[in-house]
């Protein structure tokens, strides 16, 4: 059983936020952005948590429209968790049965899901912030009788384990015996009873001899007697040393990993490590936990939930990259942060989830194969979907629209047509726009393996950004830094990344990518038969007209190098070929300085670069095409 979805109201920077889950989501944003705010509202609906006292919920974690806003007159947080199947009869049949007064089954697909929702507002009786759990039915009603009893909570919560690790994860907590993981670890550790009896006379016996190495043991523990002589009111008592421990639990208790990085160091407890193993060790604590003693404390068929963050925490690069694959192959359900772009390398795209902080509270976009609207049921809808081959899915019980892909037009307008004598047939028609704007950012498998294999070496870094910046290659990419320098413009400061399409897959994956993930971008191509297709290519993915003119520039003079000479920076690229070696560099017209660069881009580029960057004198001879779009750039930011 996995969470397959949470949709959040009014919960700390999180205004309203909808969120699919998979086996491994990876939430990638800057600070304060609501990344963790998501991993604790999973563990708050799936836990005791809002449940004792002292959890520490206050009204600050009330989403407020603004500072005179009062939190005890709010509705209060909204919490709602879906865990549902992902075929047929997914779920073991003793999970089915166990939890069958809440256990939900789609009519058409036959697929059950769990609908749990918990509000948490204040309330005047115990001046407090209470929360309420309910399971809901399909069409989100609160469901009655036998599905409103407490012990169907109980049972939910065995079958659906969260855990959670912090990013400050201390290897001398979690290596307790109070640990939610260790401490369990050792309390169920079974001792023979015959080999119990031998340890405990071997440690009476070490015990002894210690303290007859010494004799000076003795007299002290003769004299700590006299206190028993006292508080024991004529009783016989006794007081004795203890220089090993007593019991067995307490020899147990003080177990702790020891370890050595290569076999010629010393052995060192786990404590006295770097922080970055000690971190690790945390991590696959978790995973020895689960293997070995999970169905022991919760159900056979119980899948764990892993809210985890900042998994590189003190982990070098290549470690952090590696990271991934480990995160990935932990049992049960992985819900991750980070603020590594190491450790996002190698994560799938459709796993990622990029946080925004916005004027109307925290946002997530992702690149998901569906989107989902509802839509109430209109006379031939079922034909259409059944004549989709599968491009169109519509669950009655919820009236719920499902496109896989992309919208056409003519489907939408087919959806259109459906809705022309329904009653809600404007609120329908507003539905379905949105709907296929929507897909409209849907980036197929393909598409997106290119840039797996193009783009690795750089989308860690493009999933921080604030805005992108598209040029063609890498000769545009240090001019344009170079340019930025010279303007006092810091692109990193500002959180710009520069992408150099031609060597990274394709520029307009690039500008579906931005739209699909709310990134703001911009770009700037030659203007030769190359880069007007590339803006044609940007066109024909459903950008109009207007947000072309705004968003894309071309040089006037065709290439990048055509470009510079006529901006007149002819004697610095000449320099630049002299330096590469071209003897008469100096003395080349135009068309052979053209020549002599087509095979030498990136080196003159690195030269002229390093020249334009220390002297804002040659400013106004740079492309404006790249000082037009710097400017643009600082309005964004």
């Amino acid at each position: 059983m996995r969470v397959t979805r949470i949709e959040i109201w009014n919960f700390r920077s999180i205004k309203h936020l909808s969120v699919e889950l998979g086996d491994t989501t990876v939430f990638v944003g800057p600070n304060n952005a609501g990344k963790t705010a998501i991993l604790d509202a999973v563990r708050f609906a799936l836990t005791r948590r809002w449940g004792q006292r002292g959890t520490g919920f206050t009204e600050y974690d009330i989403h407020l429209s603004g500072d005179s806003d009062d939190p005890k007159e709010s509705e209060g947080v909204r919490i709602e968790i879906r865990a549902e199947e992902n075929q047929e009869n997914e779920w073991p049949e003793p999970v089915a049965q166990d939890l069958s007064d809440i256990v939900q089954l789609a009519p058409t697909t036959g697929i059950r899901s769990i609908m749990l929702r918990v509000r948490c507002a204040w309330s005047e009786e115990t001046s407090a912030f209470e929360p309420v759990w309910e399971f809901l039915n399909v069409q989100g009603e609160v469901l009655g009788g036998g599905g409103s009893r407490r012990v169907n909570l109980e049972r939910f919560w065995r079958y659906l384990a969260v855990f959670y690790l912090g990013a400050l994860r201390d290897a001398k907590d979690e290596f307790s015996p109070r640990s939610q993981f260790w401490g369990r670890l050792l309390s169920a550790l079974d001792i023979p009873a015959g080999l119990e009896t031998r340890a405990l006379r071997i440690l009476d016996l070490l015990n002894r001899r210690i303290l007859d190495a010494d004799p000076r043991l003795s007299k002290i523990a003769e004299t700590l007697s006299r206190t028993t002589k006292i508080a024991s009111r004529g009783h016989d008592a006794e007081v004795d040393l203890r220089m090993v421990p007593l019991k067995t639990w307490d020899l147990l208790s003080r177990a702790e990993i020891i370890l050595r990085n290569e076999s010629e160091t010393p052995w060192l407890p786990l404590r006295r490590q770097g922080q970055g193993i000690q971190s690790l060790s945390v991590i696959f604590l978790f995973r020895a936990f689960v293997d070995h003693l999970l169905a022991e404390f919760y159900e056979n068929d119980t899948e764990p939930v892993l809210a985890l963050e900042e998994p590189e925490t003190h982990l070098h690069p290549q470690a952090a990259r590696s990271l991934w694959g480990h995160i990935r192959d932990l049992p049960g359900q992985k819900i991750v942060t980070t603020h590594s772009p190491y450790f996002v390398q190698h994560a799938p795209f459709r796993d990622l989830r990029i946080v925004h902080l916005t004027s109307q509270g925290t946002e997530v976009r992702s690149l998901p194969r569906s989107y989902t609207a509802q839509v109430p049921f209109m006379e031939g809808i079922e034909a259409l979907v059944e004549a989709s081959d599968g491009t169109l899915e519509y669950a009655s019980a919820s009236n719920s629209l499902t496109v896989n892909g992309a919208l056409t037009e003519d489907t939408f307008r087919s959806l259109l047509r459906l809705s022309g004598d329904h009653a809600d047939r404007q609120s329908i028609g507003t539905t379905l726009r949105a709907l296929r704007d929507r897909s409209a950012n849907f980036i197929d498998d393909a598409e997106l393996q290119s840039l797996e294999t193009f783009a690795r070496r750089m989308r860690g870094e493009i999933f921080f950004s604030r805005s992108w910046m598209l040029v063609e290659g890498q000769a545009d990419y240090l001019m344009f830094h170079a340019i930025a320098r010279a303007m006092d413009f810091d692109l990193d400061e500002h959180g710009v990344s520069v992408i150099d399409v031609q060597n990274n897959g394709r520029p307009d994956t690039f500008a579906v990518l931005a739209r699909a993930l709310g990134i703001p971008w911009l770009a700037a191509f030659d203007g030769d038969s190359d880069g007007l297709g590339y803006i044609r290519s940007i066109k024909g993915r459903g950008f109009d007209e207007a947000e072309i003119n705004e968003r894309c520039r071309t040089h006037p003079q065709g290439t990048l190098e055509n470009q510079i000479l006529a901006d007149g920076l002819g004697p610095e690229v000449r320099d630049a070929l002299a330096k590469l070696g071209v003897a008469d560099a100096g003395d080349l017209a135009d068309q052979d300085v053209i020549d002599r660069l087509s095979n030498r881009k990136t080196s003159y580029a690195a030269i002229l670069s390093e020249r334009i960057a220390g002297r804002q004198s040659l400013l106004s001879r740079c492309p404006s095409t790249f000082r037009e779009a710097i400017h643009q750039l600082k309005e964004i930011a």
